[in-house]
């Protein structure tokens, strides 16, 4: 029974599913006469310079991959023949896929590519990415990315709620800075507050921090370091060094701690391989969190063919338990088709095999119904086991359409059975079946102004949450900016929560439900920045105050911000 425990403890405790470290960038180059072989296509990494190179093959294809997830990027498209393209304010996220399709016909010299609109189309909810309810001044992540149900084999999905990927921050070709002080309440239900978790204890705190990026000696060789203090969680800091060896070889080592308990040490290897028609990362790392460590080694090899990006990979892990004085070994190998069919639809087919024996496969299809981005269809099957330690199936069935105004309208539903039971240590999951029913309407941050409404019910612990917000920035006076944001979050609970020291003997023991009550919180925030040039170099100073309401107190959370 401890070793069952245990095992489900490892799948659920620790951030393995790090691994996803790159993102990719795939699409087709047009004319008048139809897809271009041949074409050249160039993505430029703006941050840190970093180019990777691809050319069209038969049927006008390019794939770059093993790419930096952030941004922004300029991708140019060179063709003898016609004028240069050039594609700007591009971003990617680590996990994902954007497409970028090109054509050459309309005589156009220059697309700008809507971020917060590109990132809304990949499924995945970024947490800081797009809207401006980031973390202020929690600079030691660049992207958070919360996936309900992850159809990539690397990502071990847990058996309860969602995989989270977390990025450090890379160095950059300029030397950047950061420096902020913040003083106040305890972080809401929106997690605003930087570095502190949803469960801190209600009072006052204090949050500092220190980031710097910069190239060392020369471009190929870059930094980033950042180091945080707050009164709950204490010292978190993160660092990453990148080195660019040679034209195919690319080099990253990152360590750090975050949330005063998961700390991480880990080195990557990426190789590109026939021109950038394949690439192969290995990656090795040491995870450590309150309850246990685990030391990990993955290789994936990743071949572009046309409309097709194969990958085969293999990973082996260690992990040791505190608490149970235990510890296991899990081997893994997997293998995954993503093929796109024509300009609107993507199909992606996974099995991940996990030793001594358990079966994961995965399918998913995201369909452009239109043709435009305007009406997408998502939808996805896919299996999570660990052997001893339990199986989950989830479903997946979304449409994202793009309404006037530049608002998006996403309906997504969840559907998942436990298969094999285990010893659970949450409520959630003694249930057979679960599911979870979202509407999201979003206005991108984009002309200044964002706004998001959006309702999820489900059967779990929180059986309805609902999520609000209004945010305009104006500028004046070319140095001059003001944001004002309002943000409303709130849920109700129901059900016992049951603690891994307090686990019933059986699920027979469990009581009935028992609706609680809804808890509400309001937020409003009002950022003053200054800007000021000085020697080629903008220096902003931001000034921020806060107003929260939890439905019980009312607390004020002021700071400061320079960045360079």
């Amino acid at each position: 029974m401890k070793r069952i425990l245990f095992l489900l403890l490892l799948w659920l405790g620790f951030p393995a599913a790090a691994q996803v470290t790159t993102a990719s960038i795939s699409g087709r180059i047009f004319d008048e006469n139809g897809p271009i072989e041949g074409v050249t296509v160039v993505a430029i990494h703006q941050p840190t310079n970093t180019q990777y190179y691809a050319t069209t093959g038969r049927g006008g294809w390019y794939q770059l991959l093993d790419v930096l997830p952030g941004g922004p990027y300029t991708l140019r498209v060179h063709y003898f023949s016609y004028k240069p393209l050039t594609v700007r304010n591009l971003f990617t996220y680590a996990g994902q896929n954007v497409v970028v399709d090109a054509d050459l016909e309309a005589g156009t010299s220059e697309i700008r590519i809507d971020e917060a609109a590109t990132s809304l189309r990949l499924g995945a909810s970024l947490g800081g990415g797009a809207v401006p309810v980031s973390p202020l001044g929690f600079d030691l992540v660049s992207q958070e990315i919360d996936t309900p149900v992850p159809f990539d084999v690397r990502q071990e999905a847990p058996l309860e709620g969602v995989s989270r990927l977390r990025m450090t921050p890379t160095g950059t070709n300029r030397f950047h800075g950061s420096a902020y002080a913040y003083y106040g309440a305890t972080p809401s239900l929106f997690g605003m507050l930087p570095g502190l978790t949803s469960g801190a204890a209600t009072g006052m705190t204090g949050v500092g921090g220190l980031t710097l990026s910069a190239p060392l000696a020369s471009e190929d060789y870059q930094l980033f370091a950042g180091i945080q203090y707050d009164g709950v969680s204490g010292f978190n800091g993160s660092g990453r060094f990148d080195a660019r060896l040679g034209s195919a070889n690319r080099l990253d080592v990152s360590g750090g701690r975050l949330d005063g308990a998961d700390a991480w040490a880990s080195a990557g290897l990426t190789t590109s391989l026939r021109d950038g028609a394949a690439s192969n990362r290995a990656q090795a790392g040491w995870y450590g969190t309150a309850g246990g460590r685990q030391l990990l080694f993955a290789d994936d090899f990743t071949l572009a063919a046309g409309p097709q990006r194969l990958l085969l990979g293999v990973r082996a892990a260690h992990s040791d338990d505190f608490a149970l004085d235990s510890s296991a070994t899990q081997f893994d190998v997997y293998l995954q088709d993503v093929i796109r069919m024509g300009r609107r639809m993507t199909l992606q087919a996974g099995l991940r095999f996990s030793f001594p024996f358990a079966f994961s496969p995965r399918l998913s299809l995201n369909w452009d119904l239109l043709g435009n981005g305007a009406l997408l269809l998502r939808a996805g099957t896919a299996v999570y086991a660990v052997h001893g330690a339990g199986s989950v199936w989830k479903n997946l069935a979304a449409v994202d359409t793009r309404l006037p105004g530049r608002f998006y309208l996403t309906l997504e539903g969840i559907y998942g059975q436990t298969w094999e039971k285990a010893y659970y240590i949450s409520y959630q999951n003694i249930l057979d079946s679960h599911y979870a029913l979202t509407a999201r309407l979003e206005r991108p941050l984009a002309d200044r102004f964002w706004a998001l409404a959006a309702y999820t019910r489900s059967d779990g612990v929180s059986r309805n949450r609902t999520l609000g917000g209004l945010s305009y920035r104006a500028e004046y006076g070319s140095r001059f900016a003001t944001t004002a944001t309002l943000l409303y979050s709130g849920y109700s609970y129901q059900g016992p929560d049951y603690s891994s020291s307090q686990l019933p003997a059986s699920s027979s023991q469990l009581p009935a439900p028992e609706v609680s009550r809804w808890l509400h919180c309001i937020e409003a925030r009002l950022s003053q920045d200054l800007s000021i040039e000085i020697a080629d170099r903008l220096h902003t100073l931001q000034l921020t105050a806060y107003a929260r309401y939890n439905g019980q107190a009312a607390y004020l959370f002021g700071g400061i911000r320079y960045s360079l």
